[in-house]
């Protein structure tokens, strides 16, 4: 049974990676891509319908992470526990800057909402990368479970990196 549960989440992070790969990419060239406010509105209205529906694959991944393996979750979300709430607040910038670019029309506002939805969308395709990166090189877990990186390193060569 854990088979098909692990098979589920996959699946539903590799749909939410491929339908929401689009609207980070259109967002991290909206700002190199489109020069005019008109070019700028076609680009975020390629990705209007569907960027806020793309974000459900990634809350039924973590959902069901939850419910079928709780061990994993609770180890890797306190673990990552701060690139994970920098991912959220990513998210709801991203969200933000398209619903008040779309709504608030004004000269002043504009650039700003445009640099925030293309700083978010970088930062977020980074954000996956280094995840991604981490969890196929491998994440230290002591006996009980429990995971803790430091933030900061000293660069030294040795066993405590921290």
């Amino acid at each position: 049974m854990e088979t098909v549960w692990f098979c589920l989440v996959a699946i539903m992070i590799a749909v939410y990676v491929l339908l929401d790969g689009f609207d980070l990419g259109a967002g991290a060239i909206h700002l190199l891509a489109a020069k005019t406010d008109q070019e700028r509105r076609q680009i975020l209205a390629s990705i209007g319908p569907v960027w806020d529906g793309n974000e459900v694959w990634l809350l039924a991944a973590g959902g069901t992470l939850y419910f079928a393996f709780p061990a994993l979750y609770a180890s890797g979300f306190s673990g990552f526990y701060l690139p994970l709430m920098m991912v959220l607040w990513l998210l709801i910038l991203r969200g933000s800057s398209i619903e008040f670019r779309n709504h608030i029309q004004s000269a002043v506002w504009d650039p700003f909402w445009d640099l925030l939805f293309c700083g978010s969308s970088l930062l977020l395709a980074v954000f996956f990368g280094a995840a991604l990166g981490n969890v196929v090189r491998g994440v230290p877990l002591d006996a009980s479970g429990y995971f803790f990186e430091p933030l900061w390193t000293n660069f030294r060569v040795g066993a405590n990196p921290g």
